[in-house]
């Protein structure tokens, strides 16, 4: 279930349902030249928003992953690509035309993955992310994030590399690796070094905050160079800041405003005046969300029913599997960048 917000209606509204539907009228609100301002506008602010998402979670939570998350995230996120290859492959034998584009592929290997900064972030604002289901859920959607990362850039560009004989998917991880190494033993210490700077026991100027933001913003552009996902890089680079006192205290207040309260809403409204609520009730669609469907099935049945045989109680086991059928920010911005490069076109 996506974690709705008003700014979505919004955008809706003021999208190709209401006052979209005549082009005259949209363009009178949202002139072309304006539109790449707004947008802009709010990548930016999208890459403060994850940073701050980043720098709030303690690292070492990664760490403590025991074995029963291990299994439970496994069996979760296979039996969702498994449940949903199913009904894919019963629906493509009925209407066949409409299961060949590859981007349907793509839109259900990406759905069938629980973000781990999407639950991180739902269990902070429920404040139980320090509870016994809080825990096993932050471990359970980071084992099914790695699933992600490993199964689809590893193994699928591997493969790539075999089919068509060629180096460069190896290329492309290598240098994904060492871009994401890069920034944990070189912007990493800087960072630090900036705000040990700071005289002890008083805030942090603005000069060293400015500084940071720099930073921050360099990162997202090198990373649209390196060819990463400038959102999950900005989280990713948050995430390796220290969470506490002086440093990550203080940039998860100062960015909280711009951040969250700002920048979100016009973002998410931005994605509604995308959306085309019309096109839901094609045919294509109503094959995607059949099988994006048996895929929340499948995820909800892989993530309780292993968690009853830890013997975990049965509603901490249904809450675990609702919180890992989940969906955020995270995965509304992967949409978005897979609509902008033209994959569901």
């Amino acid at each position: 279930m996506f974690l709705f917000d008003w700014s979505d209606q919004a955008g809706v509204i003021l999208g190709p349902i209401v006052l979209g539907r005549h082009k005259s009228t949209h363009e009178m609100l949202f002139p072309i030249e304006s539109q790449m301002t707004l947008t802009t506008f709010v990548e930016f602010g999208m890459i403060i928003h994850f940073f701050k998402m980043g720098v709030q979670i303690d690292p070492r939570q990664i760490l403590k992953i025991e074995k029963q998350a291990i299994v439970i995230g496994l069996t979760g996120h296979m039996s969702s690509l498994v449940l949903s290859g199913v009904v894919f492959n019963i629906v493509g034998s009925i209407y066949p035309e409409e299961t060949t584009d590859p981007s349907v592929h793509v839109l259900v290997i990406s759905s069938s993955v629980t973000s781990f900064p999407v639950v991180s972030n739902f269990l902070t604002e429920m404040n139980i992310i320090n509870s016994e289901v809080g825990r096993i859920a932050v471990s359970t959607s980071m084992v099914s994030d790695s699933c992600m990362w490993i199964l689809y850039f590893v193994v699928i560009n591997g493969a790539k590399a075999i089919k068509h004989e060629t180096y460069k998917p190896f290329t492309e991880i290598i240098v994904s690796i060492s871009y994401f190494a890069s920034l944990y033993f070189l912007l990493r210490p800087l960072v630090i070094w900036i705000s040990n700077r700071n005289p002890r026991g008083k805030p942090m100027t603005e000069s060293h905050f400015l500084t940071i933001i720099c930073i921050l913003l360099l990162v997202g552009l090198t990373a649209s160079i390196a060819g990463q996902p400038p959102f999950v890089v900005a989280f990713c680079f948050g995430l390796i800041l220290p969470d506490g006192p002086p440093l990550g205290s203080v940039l998860t207040e100062r960015l909280d405003t711009v951040g969250s309260t700002l920048m979100v809403p016009s973002y998410c409204t931005i994605i509604g005046l995308k959306t085309s609520p019309y096109a839901v009730a094609e045919t294509k669609s109503i094959t995607i969300e059949i099988i994006l469907i048996s895929m929340y099935v499948g995820k909800f049945l892989g993530t309780i029913l292993p968690s009853l045989h830890f013997q975990i109680e049965f509603w901490d086991s249904f809450a675990l599997a609702v919180i890992m059928c989940c969906k955020g920010l995270m995965d509304l911005c992967f949409l978005d960048l897979l609509l902008s490069v033209k994959v569901y076109m």
